[in-house]
This record gives structure tokens, C-alpha cells and sequence, in this order.
């Protein structure tokens, strides 16, 4: 059988670029790659890396206006953000199911005609639940070290708190890629900077939350997620400013 990434040797090299900072050094990276119970893993294992490399770590959006620098962090940060979270929604094995497939599965039991607004909306929020794409990106947050969650909750509060869990962390970076994707709103909240910005009518601080530290949480929890399926295990770093 062929794979398109494993039986390519760059792509072995492309993901030892992505994730080196992970490994005391590149012979690690392969017994831990090596130890794959599968080329399928492998393979998937290498599409990831590679997309991760190529789209967000190494990769920049490039302006071709006059007055414009040739590269503006928090236009290339947008564009990074919803790549990142693509790649992580694509980790899950789960079959896409859109909604009205989900109304009118018979293991859903939901009488028609449908009575009104309100109890659409109602099959909408439980539909979003079980099958919204946040919910994998909440699972792939989860899976950190308690140690890494802390510290990304102390970055950000919430009416001068921190934040009360992972969930919210994700909630908001996915609220910045929404209003990024459907309203071209650039994604400010992360960078060199401190931000203030509203979520459920409540003033939200980021401290100073750069970019690169979502990297560094996006590769541990990249590590954490194929370390299941690796005869040789990985002790992973925490998430550290």
C-alpha cells in the first residue's frame, strides 16, 4: 500500500523541523516516530507535522501593497489561527454529520413538524453539542498537563479573574477565528500586547498572551495526542511563559 506522507523521506525531516523543541534530540524524535503501531499512524502522524510546519509555524501571509509591510504579525497570526485549529479538528476520527442529517437520525426521536423557533434552536444548541467542531478542539486542550491549563488560565482573565477552566480558553480562541472567518475581524487578542475584548458581557484581558505560546501548547498537546499510540513513550514538557 501507498502513503503519501510516510513513504516520503522530506516529511520525516519536515516534522522533526515542527516539533524538535519537544526532543532532547532528533534520535528521540525518531524511536518515538519508529515506535508507531502503524504506517497509517505514521502517515498521519507526518500529515499533521508537515501541515502544522508549513501553514502555521513557518508559514507567514505575505501583502503586496505599497504602503504595507510585506508581512504584519496579526494579519499572518489570523490566517494561522484558523489553520491551527483546522489541523486539530482534523485529529478527529468522528464522521462529519451536518444538521439536518442530525434531525432526522430516528435515534434523535424529534417529532415533525418542528413547533417553532425557539425549539429549533433548542435542537441546534444539542446538535452543536454532540457534533460541533469545538468540541474536538476542546478534547485536544484537555488532554495538557493540569500544569500547562493553569498556566494558560493565568494569562487571561475574565472581570479581573482567571480564566475557570480550558473550555474557556477554547471558547474564546474560537470566537477570534469566527469573527476572523465570517467577518474578516483580525485576531488581536494574541501578541506583544496586552487586549481587552467582551465575552457573555464580560471584559476580557489577555496579558500578553503571544502567539508563540499557543505553539508551544498546540506541540505539547500534539505530542500528547500520538504519545497513545507510541511504543516509547514521551515525557512531555509543560507549558511554560
Amino acid at each position: 500500500m501507498e502513503y503519501r506522507y510516510c513513504d516520503v523521506p522530506e516529511f520525516l525531516d519536515d516534522a522533526y523541523r515542527a516539533l524538535q523543541d519537544n526532543f532532547k534530540n532528533y534520535d528521540e524524535f525518531k524511536s518515538f516516530y519508529d515506535g508507531f503501531q502503524s504506517d497509517e499512524i505514521k502517515d498521519e502522524f507526518l500529515r499533521v507535522s508537515s501541515s502544522y510546519l508549513f501553514f502555521v509555524k513557518n508559514g507567514q501571509w505575505h501583502v503586496d501593497v505599497p504602503r504595507s509591510n510585506p508581512v504584519i504579525d496579526y494579519f499572518s497570526n489570523s490566517f494561522k489561527l484558523v489553520a491551527l485549529l483546522a489541523i486539530i479538528e482534523s485529529l478527529s476520527s468522528e464522521k462529519f454529520i451536518d444538521f439536518f442529517e442530525w434531525l432526522v437520525r430516528r435515534a434523535n426521536k424529534i417529532p415533525f413538524p418542528i413547533e417553532n423557533k425557539s425549539t429549533l434552536q433548542k435542537h441546534y444548541n444539542s446538535y452543536k453539542k454532540d457534533y460541533g467542531a469545538i468540541r474536538r478542539c476542546k478534547g485536544f486542550f484537555e488532554a495538557l498537563s493540569e500544569e500547562s491549563k493553569i498556566e494558560i488560565c493565568k494569562l487571561i482573565t475574565i472581570d479581573g479573574k482567571p480564566l475557570d477552566s480550558i473550555e474557556i480558553f477554547v471558547e474564546l480562541i474560537y470566537k477570534s477565528r469566527s469573527e476572523f472567518t465570517h467577518s474578516t475581524d483580525i485576531s488581536i487578542e494574541m501578541g506583544d500586547w496586552l487586549h481587552l475584548g467582551k465575552y457573555k458581557e464580560k471584559t476580557v484581558l489577555w496579558k500578553k498572551f503571544k502567539f508563540e505560546y499557543l505553539l508551544q501548547i498546540f506541540e505539547e498537546g500534539l505530542v500528547t495526542h500520538f504519545n497513545k499510540h507510541s511504543k516509547i513513550k514521551i515525557h512531555n514538557l509543560s507549558f511554560r511563559t
